[in-house]
């Protein structure tokens, strides 16, 4: 099914078990309007208008033969289908183990009932591939009214650094913070802000900072728009005298704070901005009584300060039994190889709590 033929309100009403904000329309249309390179597929069990089981594929960056999961792979967002129920579920996977395309759900929590459901489904028909991810991911604060006062959760160490942070910050000027729910006439504005502080740190000298990337800054500049239409977005920045130090771009849904992109200025590193921002929207998340603060992307060392709590992950890929499939895989898997072996060489970047 194209994806125009599904209404926002359909979308939506694909109700999972665990909802995250990569599932939902907003994220779709603007991926639709931004990074999709042609058609997008949306595969749906049960009604259009109210779908028990749904899942939407791109054709890939990466190869005309391939199609992915919404921003799974170019965004590096763990996208997981939606599904009503266990049942749902199993039909949705008959379904796409009957698919002649390659597919790929790119990372995805290793104990998933989805992965299980896949591999059991893609028998005799398809071969289903699921690689370890190094280290885990999807770290998270279940919260509570502990989490008010978030450096009570901490190591009387750790609670000793964030006073010296913050005097440091105090000692360099007047500071101030801010948790702001846009309005559409002021979101590009503020976007382009937080833009600018990601860039001033090693993501603006390595290139991957959005201000950097056109085709992903265009994509969360879009999905600001429609999150800030919904009033779920939320730009988060602590200012010294005025100047941003660090920001947050997150959004407020499904009962949880989920940070999608975090940066700090450089120039403000000794009293470590990043660090004292997270303390207030985490304060922030616990004090409305949200259930989770979900960092996402991969567990660091910056996030264990805060949570020891991620998940193992996997890649996971879909190669029928047919040219195609049998194409790709060759492909990929010397695709992986050469990863492999650049990974070897590359370096790791400063912590991005700073």
């Amino acid at each position: 099914m194209g994806f125009g033929e599904v209404s926002d309100r359909a979308w939506d009403n694909a109700e999972t078990r665990y909802r995250t904000p990569m599932q939902s329309h907003l994220w779709a249309r603007a991926y639709a309007a931004t990074l999709a390179k042609g058609e997008i597929d949306v595969v749906i069990v049960g009604d259009p208008s109210a779908p028990r089981a749904l899942a939407a594929f791109a054709k890939s960056v990466s190869g005309t033969g391939r199609w992915t999961l919404l921003g799974a792979e170019d965004l590096w967002e763990s996208v997981e289908v939606a599904a009503q129920d266990a049942e749902a579920e199993e039909v949705l996977v008959r379904q796409l183990a009957r698919s002649s395309r390659p597919l790929r759900f790119g990372h995805y929590p290793a104990n998933s009932s989805f992965l299980q459901a896949m591999t059991r489904a893609a028998r005799g028909k398809a071969l289903f591939v699921r690689h370890a991810v190094p280290g885990r991911a999807l770290p998270r604060i279940l919260l509570g009214p502990q989490w008010c006062a978030p450096e009570s959760q901490l190591s009387s160490r750790r609670r000793s650094d964030l006073r010296r942070m913050g005097r440091l910050a105090s000692g360099a000027g007047k500071v101030s913070y801010e948790i702001i729910s846009p309005g559409c006439a002021e979101v590009d504005s503020l976007v382009l802000e937080a833009f600018a502080v990601e860039e001033k740190n090693w993501k603006g000298r390595s290139g991957t900072a959005m201000a950097s990337d056109a085709a992903k800054g265009a994509f969360y500049k879009e999905y600001a728009r429609l999150a800030a239409d919904a009033g779920i977005l939320r730009l988060c920045f602590l200012r010294i005298d005025g100047a941003p130090a660090a920001m947050q771009f997150a959004v407020e849904c499904y009962n949880a704070f989920w940070l999608l992109k975090i940066g700090y200025d450089e120039t403000y590193r000794r009293c470590s901005p990043g660090s004292l921002l997270m303390r207030e929207t985490i304060s922030y998340a616990a004090t409305k009584g949200i259930a989770a603060y979900e960092f996402l992307g991969r567990e660091a060392d910056w996030t264990k300060l805060w949570t020891t709590e991620a998940r193992p992950i996997v890649n996971a890929r879909l190669y029928p039994y047919n040219a195609s499939g049998a194409w790709t895989l060759l492909a990929d898997t010397g695709e992986l190889a050469m990863r492999r072996l650049g990974t070897r060489f590359s370096r790791t970047p400063p912590d991005a709590s700073a």
